[in-house]
């Protein structure tokens, strides 16, 4: 029941954010997904060589190996190491500037952080630029919208 579920709201996110990670210049570096296991396999169903990282760390048949157990403001990743990360519900945070700037720290220069969250497009967008997001672009994906941009390193 729950891949059921998973399929049917979380299908048009992973859609969104395969597309958005398309648009990015990866470099063989890995993606890392943060918070939410489910869409973490579904990328690596679509061929996204993933790390999943989320505080309970479940196993994830697909993803056996690449799954780690992380707080969302304390990645155990070194900096500017990803090519791209995919964070999972940052609007409900009350610490989200720390972890966009925790998230982009491990991302390499021109690489993508990608947002995915159930927040207003226009909030999302106002918080990737105040985490110095450049080049944002939105995607909708049924009841979330999926906000990627680029890390620059001023």
């Amino acid at each position: 029941m729950r891949a059921v579920l998973d399929g049917l709201f979380l299908g048009p996110a992973i859609a969104a954010v395969a597309d958005a990670l398309r648009t990015a210049a990866l470099a063989d570096r890995p993606v890392a997904v943060v918070g939410h296991p489910a869409l973490a396999r579904g990328l690596a169903e679509r061929g996204v060589a993933v790390i999943a990282l989320d505080a309970a760390a479940r196993p994830l048949r697909k993803l056996r190996d690449a799954a780690a157990r992380s707080r969302l403001d304390a990645l155990p990743i070194g900096d500017r190491r990803l090519g791209a990360l995919v964070g999972w519900g940052v609007s409900g945070r009350a610490d989200w500037e720390d972890v966009l700037a925790e998230w982009s720290r491990a991302v390499a220069d021109g690489g993508l952080v990608v947002l995915v969250d159930r927040a207003p497009s226009i909030e999302l967008s106002r918080r990737a630029l105040c985490g110095g997001l450049a080049e944002l672009q939105q995607r909708p994906a049924g009841r979330m919208t999926v906000t990627s941009g680029i890390v620059t390193e001023l």
